[in-house]
């Protein structure tokens, strides 16, 4: 007993409280912090709209006169379904910091989601006891909802530790009959209508308790309080109500394009799509989440089975203490603010259904505490140590299939991660911008020999790119097709849509250059599941030594081979890498074969057209060099004698090109390479 005794005396001290808050706050920023510059992998475009707006900002505040710019600030971004302005704001200024990276963009939500533990614990001791609170903050730490949420650059991170502060100064308040607390809540409830449309909801959360407190609660009628809370949220929410009196268009406007009461949503039968929603809404909690991978593990649900226990057993807690404040509060609070989620396309969805995240977490928590303080079996120390034990095999079951996740091939295409790709490629050529990997942007190198054409479907379609890689002189958009406009480059990077078919664009290829080819990264849509290519890569280069090689071989149609290289790939392939040159215009489209031979016994074989079939030798000019990459599904053994018969032939008759006499070995309508 004397133990317990000691363990209760620290427990409640207020430095140990304090030790404890700060020890959970510190494990929940790391888990936010840590490699935010790679996972989630690429940028999805919300995130990039949200970053090409702060750009925006960054430009008014600097092309203005302070601090007279800031009035000129908007109060609501009306691209991309419109949004609302704070979490652009502070994106703008973690820009200016790190630069145009997405890690710029995503620091600022860990940043946010770092506050919302100790924001949450706050509220849950405020409405409970320190021991909630602490249990709240550490589910808020680890929870894949919040955890992901904190890792992703959308809006909504904003509005959770806002109204968890906002709720926690107006308990306190309300019930100690503090003016200057309701003053301090109203600010920061009118400052989350700038955050997150679910915000809204909240309005009619905090109506539904008024009229609760009002009519069982004497003491809650402090008219003076509540007047001092409302006024301050009007006076700071009033320029945002301002500009949706004058936009009554935009006030509604993603709201009715993914409302349940849409035709087109709930399919002719609005009871039966509301009662489905309801109950996906509730499954969410224990059985089956969110699927979309850019909000959650697909289709994970909210708790792990011990937690989800747990959060059933706070809820009927509550029920039974009904009539007591803070537990009326928290039914309040989860059953409207569930209702963006369920009332809408989708359901159940993390991002919508955010609103609940305040006060979610005091529900498992009470139970997991109530569990706690029950003796089991005359020990008083076994209900804490099974707490406990539920509250890490919970947190480490999380954690890992998070981990699972963020190296998922779901996140890599959910999050866009090709066109970011093409952008570090972008950027590494022109040696300006975030080139792939850091938070902050590295020093610019720029040169004035290199200039990036991309295909205009790429550059519309894509908001990651144009966040990523900024529009100049040396980037240039072939908006209206191909133009030759700008001034020669010696270096040329050339991005293609590869399903437009419209090579005009080769002609921005510099003429006698070494000419690359490759196929860029894939893509995927949200309910595609086949992957396509994005993009192909065309990069050109002076020639230098290769065009002073002497041919290995010389075929009748003027096509020259000056080199190779043989290079085993890991997987067993064989990669057959071709420098070909053309000394005139060649008019037909040959394919190339490759044929390997080990200890002069046939192998296996690559045929197809050169460099993939996006450079034809029907677009070859005289004097260019082309590397044409081949890969051989072959297995070269140690000490085995690796030869390659390489030649051209025409596919429609199979009829091989004849070959012309010169350098190098050579035997009929092929070269032998060794």
């Amino acid at each position: 007993m004397n133990l317990e005794r000691a363990v209760k005396r620290v427990w409640w001290h207020p430095i140990g409280q304090g030790a404890v808050v700060l020890l959970i706050t510190a494990m929940g920023a790391w888990l936010r912090f840590a490699a935010i510059d790679r996972f989630p992998p690429g940028l999805y475009r919300d995130e990039a709209y949200n970053g090409l707006d702060a750009l925006q900002v960054l430009k008014i505040v600097q092309q203005g006169s302070w601090p007279a710019s800031l009035l000129e600030l908007p109060v609501f971004f009306e691209a991309n379904h419109g949004r609302e302005p704070l979490f652009i704001y502070l994106l703008a200024l973690s820009i200016s910091i790190w630069g145009r990276s997405p890690g710029a963009l995503r620091v600022v939500s860990a940043f946010l989601g770092s506050l919302t533990v100790p924001a949450i614990y706050w509220l849950a001791r405020e409405l409970f006891d320190h021991t909630v609170g602490v249990v709240a903050a550490v589910l808020v730490a680890t929870t894949i909802w919040t955890l992901n949420l904190s890792r992703v650059a959308f809006r909504a991170v904003a509005m959770v530790p806002l109204l968890a502060v906002a709720l926690a100064l107006l308990w306190r308040g309300l019930f100690n009959k503090r003016p200057g607390f309701m003053v301090a809540a109203g600010l920061a409830y009118g400052l989350s209508f700038y955050t997150y449309l679910a915000t809204r909801m909240t309005v009619v959360a905090l109506l539904l308790f008024i009229v609760y407190m009002v009519a069982l609660h004497r003491e809650s009628r402090w008219l003076g309080g509540w007047a001092l809370l409302v006024l301050a949220a009007a006076v700071i929410a009033a320029p945002l109500v301002g500009y949706f009196i004058g936009h009554r268009e935009v006030l509604l406007e993603r709201v009715a394009q993914v409302s349940l009461f849409h035709p087109d949503i709930h399919g002719g039968n609005l009871g039966l799509a509301l009662v489905r929603h309801a109950g996906r809404t509730l499954a969410a909690f224990f059985w089956r989440g969110d699927s979309i991978p850019r909000h959650n593990v697909p289709l994970r649900p909210v708790f792990t089975p011990p937690i989800a226990v747990a959060f059933v057993g706070g809820i009927l807690l509550s029920l039974r203490r009904i009539l007591r404040p803070a537990h009326a509060l928290l039914l309040i609070w989860l059953a409207v603010l569930s209702l963006p989620t369920l009332l809408a396309e989708d359901a159940p969805h993390f991002l919508r259904g955010s609103g609940v995240l305040p006060l979610l977490f005091c529900a498992p928590a009470l139970g997991l505490v109530t569990w706690a303080r029950r003796p089991i079996l005359g020990r008083w120390w076994l209900g804490p140590i099974t707490a406990l034990v539920a509250l890490g095999v919970g947190a480490a079951l999380d954690l890992a299939a998070y981990a699972r996740h963020m190296r998922s091939e779901a996140a890599y295409y959910q999050f866009e991660s090709g066109a970011v790709e093409l952008a570090a490629e972008i950027n590494s050529f022109r040696r300006v911008g975030w080139r792939g990997e850091g938070l902050s942007v590295p020093a610019a190198v720029p040169h004035a020999d290199r200039r990036v054409y991309i295909a205009a479907r790429l550059w519309r379609d894509w908001p990651s790119l144009r966040y990523l890689s900024p529009k100049g002189e040396d980037l240039v958009p072939l908006e209206g097709g191909a133009s030759t406009a700008q001034p020669p480059a010696v270096r040329v990077f050339l991005a293609l849509w590869p399903f437009e078919q419209d090579l005009r664009a080769l002609a921005l290829l510099p003429p006698e250059s070494m000419i690359r080819v490759r196929e860029g990264a894939r893509e995927r849509g949200d309910l595609e599941a086949e992957s396509r290519l994005l993009y192909v890569i065309y990069q050109a280069e002076p020639a230098g030594e290769w065009s002073q090689r002497q041919p290995l071989g010389e075929w009748a149609a003027g096509i020259r081979l000056l080199g190779y290289r043989l290079r085993p790939l890991p997987d067993g392939r064989l990669a057959i890498v071709l420098y070909w040159q053309a000394t005139r215009a060649v008019e037909i489209d040959y394919n190339v074969f490759c044929h390997v031979l080990l200890d002069g016994t046939w192998a296996g074989q690559s045929d197809g057209p050169a460099a993939g079939g996006y450079y034809p030798t029907s677009r070859w000019r005289a004097g260019d060099v082309v590397e044409d990459v081949h890969i051989a599904p072959v297995k070269i053994d140690v000490g085995q004698k690796l030869g390659v018969r390489v030649g051209l032939y025409r596919w429609e008759t199979m009829e091989r090109l004849p070959f012309v006499e010169g350098a190098g070995s050579v035997e009929g309508a092929y070269v032998e390479l060794e």
